[in-house]
């Protein structure tokens, strides 16, 4: 069962899942979405197990992103090294730190089969 709650920062995100045919944010291609100002994840109830993790994987990154802002942001100029290492600084930490406080919800990402 997809856990309810994923703890980011300071702050914990609520899980839920909403069929798409109810929630105009769910569209095609959109299996999910985060919600800053509501602390809120959302994922498309109808979407297969698997793609329902990658979704909750990638609404986390949001998440992480959105609560602890990474490094300064290279000019458009700097070489792709750069930009490389500044997307990799963004989530580091945040990621370890989520993984650690959040072993239910590594668990349930882990899952293999329906």
């Amino acid at each position: 069962m997809m856990p309810k709650q994923v703890k980011v920062g300071l702050h914990i995100f609520k899980i839920v899942e909403k069929p798409s045919l109810e929630d105009g944010m769910l569209n095609e291609g959109s299996y999910g979405y985060t919600l800053e100002n509501q602390n809120l994840i959302v994922i498309d109830k109808n979407a297969p197990k698997s793609k329902k993790q990658v979704t909750l994987l990638h609404e986390i990154l949001h998440a992480c992103r959105m609560s602890l802002e990474g490094p300064t942001r290279p000019k458009k100029s700097d070489d792709y090294e750069t930009w490389e290492h500044h997307f990799i600084g963004i989530y580091e930490n945040a990621m370890l730190m989520v993984m650690r406080e959040n072993p239910t919800v590594l668990k349930w990402l882990l899952e293999t089969g329906e």
